[in-house]
């Protein structure tokens, strides 16, 4: 696919569901043609007969074991898949969502079918933009290799010692670069917890927590030792882990308000990372704690005072557990899957 070709889109759920979709993706400059498809059986035979570029499905709509088992296929074919799908519905049954092999589908690009109407737009044009850079990586390696063996050809035909110089240097360039790729790729380690916290609270609340999340078969990875310095080795250590949790508790009060609190400013920052890096996120946030930042989704956040901290922990793990696709999982239940 050349670098500014436009994409070809299936979007598979019902015609009312996607309507306004529908018109935004058609209105899209990074779009060639969009296609519906009602029914699951419609799609997999559009996908079998035709080149798509993107396929956009809502799992919860259309069947999800089969269209998790579909979602799947398409993507290891190098097709962008995108679960267009009412997120909190998703949180609310995601250990059955992500089970087993579907918890492939966390890494899937998602839009949210709650989006603000005026948001719409904006929404679906970053995700395309996502979907063409996907499409890019997916058939750039075969795409140059097909070149270079043209380019070979001409070489031998002409004897042309020169341009039998240059693909060498281009090949070389590649392996470098499929090198450095290796090095910098920001994978995610499963089931691990980057737990931010003030370190005033480290034998306190960060060990009954540190404990909770590994007997539940969690790595916890922390900042210590940066001492409240959110540089490059806690950057990576964020994007390197699955999920984030951040316990925030009282640092000064507000001046005038003996009621509100603020937390440590490195909390704030090592969020807004876990955010930028799309992180799954769990809040813990003590009662008084006041100018979090923002976020979506009340549902990720557990006040807690001191009395009920314990249980506040315990609902914040489920909630990993549930994200994990084994929310009835015993105690001590080894890895999530």
């Amino acid at each position: 696919m050349p670098a500014l070709s436009r994409l070809t889109v299936l979007l598979c759920d019902s015609v009312p569901a996607v309507r306004q979709l529908y018109q935004e993706l058609t209105n899209s400059p990074l779009v060639e043609r969009v296609v519906v498809e009602e029914s699951l059986d419609e799609a997999e035979r559009a996908v079998a007969n035709d080149s798509f570029d993107v396929v956009i499905v809502d799992p919860l709509a259309t069947g999800l074991t089969r269209t998790g088992d579909l979602a799947l296929g398409w993507s290891a074919a190098g097709i962008a898949v995108v679960l267009h799908v009412d997120l909190a519905t998703v949180e609310d049954h995601a250990a059955t969502f992500y089970r087993g092999a579907r918890s492939g589908l966390k890494e899937m690009y998602a839009l949210d079918k709650r989006t603000p109407a005026q948001m719409l737009a904006a929404e679906t044009e970053a995700m395309l933009v996502k979907c063409r850079d996907f499409r890019l990586l997916a058939t750039g390696t075969s795409r140059t290799g097909r070149l270079l063996d043209r380019v070979r050809d001409i070489a031998a035909d002409t004897g042309d010692d020169t341009l039998e110089q240059l693909i060498e240097d281009v090949d070389e360039t590649r392996s470098l670069e499929a090198a450095r790729s290796d090095l910098v790729r920001p994978t995610s380690t499963p089931a691990s917890v980057f737990l931010s916290y003030r370190f005033a609270e480290e034998d306190g609340y960060v060990r009954g927590l540190s404990g909770l999340l590994e007997d539940r078969g969690f790595t916890v990875v922390t900042g210590r030792r940066a001492d409240g310095y959110v540089g490059a080795a806690v950057l990576n250590r964020i994007r390197e882990c699955e999920f984030f949790v951040s316990l925030m508790t009282r640092a000064r009060r507000f001046a005038g308000d003996e009621e509100k609190y603020a937390t440590s400013a490195w909390l704030i920052e090592e969020k807004g990372a876990a955010l930028a890096y799309r992180k799954y996120m769990v809040l813990l946030v003590e009662e008084g704690v006041d100018d979090i930042g923002g976020l979506q989704g009340d549902w990720q956040r557990h006040v807690f005072t001191p009395t009920t901290f314990t249980a506040a922990a315990r609902d914040a793990v489920a909630q990993l557990l549930e994200r994990c696709g084994r929310g009835d999982a015993p105690e001590g239940a080894g890895q999530p899957r």
